[in-house]
């Protein structure tokens, strides 16, 4: 409703008479309870944009009202970040007590719902600014604004509609919307980081994303004047309080000539040193690794303390009450359970077709098994240092403790000090074969006298590798069955068997396999002579079954396979008491050949065992399998992997606090893949990438 200039001017001189003016007019109008008053109130609200759009074209009020509106809308803006930044809202990392699992769950699309539900307005206002050219945007625009690759890697993207929640786009359209959200979010970051220095989630993330890439630190160092990313310092902070365990080893690269002349005829065969980073899983924080004090106060090599607070040496007996075997209905052992699985396993998979449907109900009996976690971990620069002398492998750990921020402050260069973290009163887990295990054995009682913690490198811990353990293993069953020359001319030898199955390869088996075909034919043979065992045990049940095929046509029963299995895990299988009690009778008075197939029967399994356990990370079963091996590498002249064993047995329950023997014993396998059954040692990790660098093309 418009009214004339006429009666414009009759309400100014109305009020010019009762000595009141337009402001107070108005503003008495709204603060007045009465109820005539309501019906002006409401036709104001009414038209309140009209009014305010008005005021504001109006030259001698246009500054006055922007002012008021800038100053009310920074303050609810201020409020809206205040709102933000608390602590209750999930966004606040503390560095150095960041967990992995908050890194894993940190995820932008949250971030974003969250800004969004708190501060619609400042969500908004940071669309109206990021998209300020939308209306001359035709379709062609915002296709040139997403590039080529930019299209190619959201096309890739399967679930971006799925995880926004809105209605699938077209490539560049999502794009583009996608790339304006990371915006609005690094943005808001910045103003909630500016606000509160604890609320840095998006900046910790980026900071840590940035030292996994290798990003130079004056970037890092920009970027966190920006806001963007945590200091430098922080990051180290955070990647020392994930808590890392090292594991390095040799490779050796010739860098042939292409036409050597004798002028330049050097060595090309080139002794280098790779790395690996790993981050320790399964609940563990910087306080399970602090002790490296309590356990220099108990080390041999600390010459300050007493002969009697050290930590006497184990014998075999102590080991051997470490895991007491316990009663089962079945009578047998937890190592006889496990081989009856074994032969059960082999006649289902490689038995007539008709045992294949008992698979489903084939379940493994476990003791300890680590939780399947993919292996998260970050491979380190290559090293030109030769690790097979002591002082290498001193050069080798300083540079990988380097590589992961990890340092003695005092030792470090000046203006170093802030990219290192101070290892303090902490232990540092080292991975690696067996000749690692001794040179860092050298390299501590060389380093013994020095006066630091850091320069007698007491936080050292080293753990040995499984994967070299499994192939020391494969190795001492080839001295026991292989390498005798007389062990070879008898029908049921190992070698005997190697013949039928590989007769193109006994010469190389017979000589040096290496780990793949040792493997392979233990594997191999093993399954033939258990599948063997089963045909002989059916026959002598069941006369009329002369093969396991005729046995299937009879539709045996789970139980009944079960029974002959107990009984082929108790009779088929040497035991020590068995072997030992036999060979002490008169020689005609036993058969030796069958003693030797159930011998083999035995060491054969106790390898599959040992594969499974690694295989499945059931760590426990790993170390009850320790002993058995203990002796066998006696008995092969092994006796360094046996010694070695017996210090690791030793220290994990004898000498090493409660903590820390479950960070090792929960990493010392890994699960690169994040599936069930794909454990493996950390040292192959380490062999892993120095053959994919062997073989990368230059």
């Amino acid at each position: 409703m418009t009214i004339t200039q006429a009666q414009v001017i009759h309400i100014l001189q109305t009020l010019t008479e009762l000595n009141v003016s337009v402001s107070a007019f108005v503003m008495s109008l709204l603060e007045s309870p009465h109820k005539f008053c309501q019906f002006p109130i409401n036709d104001l609200a009414a038209h309140f944009t009209m009014v305010l759009a008005t005021s504001l074209a109006h030259p001698n009020l246009n500054s006055s009202v922007v002012s008021w509106a800038s100053t009310l809308y920074t303050e609810q803006l201020k409020q809206s970040v205040v709102q933000l930044s608390k602590e209750e809202h999930g966004w606040h990392f503390s560095t150095t007590n960041v967990l992995a699992e908050q890194l894993e769950e940190f995820w932008l699309e949250d971030m974003a719902k969250d800004i969004e539900h708190v501060t619609p307005d400042m969500w908004h206002l940071l669309d109206a600014l990021l998209l300020a050219n939308q209306r001359f945007a035709g379709p062609t625009m915002e296709h040139d604004i997403a590039n080529k690759d930019e299209e190619q890697y959201w096309a890739e993207v399967e679930d971006v509609e799925e995880r926004s929640g809105e209605v699938p786009l077209d490539v560049p359209t999502s794009c583009h919307m996608a790339l304006v959200k990371i915006k609005k979010v690094v943005i808001v970051s910045i103003l909630m980081q500016s606000m509160n220095q604890k609320c840095n989630a998006f900046e910790s993330v980026m900071g840590i994303f940035l030292h996994s890439c290798n990003t130079p630190e004056k970037v890092i160092r920009a970027l966190a004047s920006m806001g963007i990313s945590i200091s430098v310092r922080a990051i180290n902070m955070a990647i020392h309080s994930l808590s890392l365990a090292y594991t390095y080893d040799n490779f050796d690269i010739d860098f042939k000539t292409s036409t050597p002349i004798i002028e330049k005829a050097i060595d090309t065969l080139t002794h280098m040193t790779s790395g690996d980073l790993i981050y320790l899983e399964h609940g563990v924080t910087t306080e399970d690794l602090q002790c490296s004090t309590y356990l220099w106060n108990l080390s041999h090599l600390n010459h300050t303390i007493p002969t009697h607070l050290l930590v006497p040496t184990c014998g075999c007996g102590d080991l051997l009450q470490l895991h007491p075997e316990q009663s089962h209905l079945s009578n047998l052992s937890r190592r006889q359970r496990r081989n009856a699985f074994k032969f059960m396993t082999d006649l289902v998979k490689h038995g007539p077709p008709y045992f294949s449907h008992f698979s489903n109900s084939l379940h493994p009996e476990t003791v300890d098994q680590i939780p399947v976690t993919k292996m998260r971990h970050a491979p380190a620069r290559a090293m030109d240092i030769n690790q097979f002398k002591v002082s290498g492998n001193i050069e080798a750990i300083t540079d990988l403790l380097h590589q992961g921020g990890i340092g003695e402050p005092s030792e470090v260069l000046h203006g170093q000090e802030d990219t290192m973290v101070d290892i303090g009163d902490y232990v540092i887990i080292f991975h690696g074969d067996l000749g690692t295990a001794e040179r860092v054995q050298m390299l501590k009682e060389q380093c013994s006298i020095e006066v630091t913690p850091w320069r007698c490198c007491q936080y050292v811990v080293f753990v040995m590798g499984l994967f070299h353990l499994k192939m020391a293993c494969a190795d001492a069953i080839w001295c026991i069955f292989i390498e005798p020359k007389a062990a070879r001319d008898d029908a049921t030898s190992l070698m005997h068997f190697v013949a039928l199955n590989r007769p193109q390869e006994t010469g190389k088996i017979g000589s040096d396999p290496g780990f793949q075909w040792m493997h392979e034919v233990i594997g191999h043979t093993g399954i033939t002579l258990r599948l063997d065992a089963w045909q002989q045990e059916v026959q002598r049940r069941f006369p009329t079954c002369k093969t396991l095929e005729a046995f299937a046509k009879t539709n045996p029963s789970q139980e009944l396979i079960e029974e002959i299995a107990f009984s082929l895990a108790k009779d088929y299988v040497a035991s020590s008491e068995d072997v030992f009690e036999a060979r002490c009778q008169p020689a005609n008075t036993h058969d030796k050949q069958q003693e030797n197939v159930m011998l083999m029967h035995q060491y054969f399994l106790l390898y599959e065992e040992l594969s499974w356990s690694m295989n499945e990370g059931d760590i426990r079963c790993v170390e009850i399998l320790f002993l058995p091996w203990i002796f066998l590498f006696h008995a092969t002249g092994k006796h360094k992997y046996a010694k070695h064993m017996t210090k690791f047995l030793t220290n994990i329950h004898f000498l090493y606090p409660e903590r820390l023997r479950h960070v090792i014993h929960y990493n010392i396998l890994v699960n690169p893949t994040r599936k069930k059954g794909k454990f493996c040692g950390v040292d192959w990790v380490v062999e892993s990438l120095n053959l994919h660098t062997k073989e990368s093309p230059l």
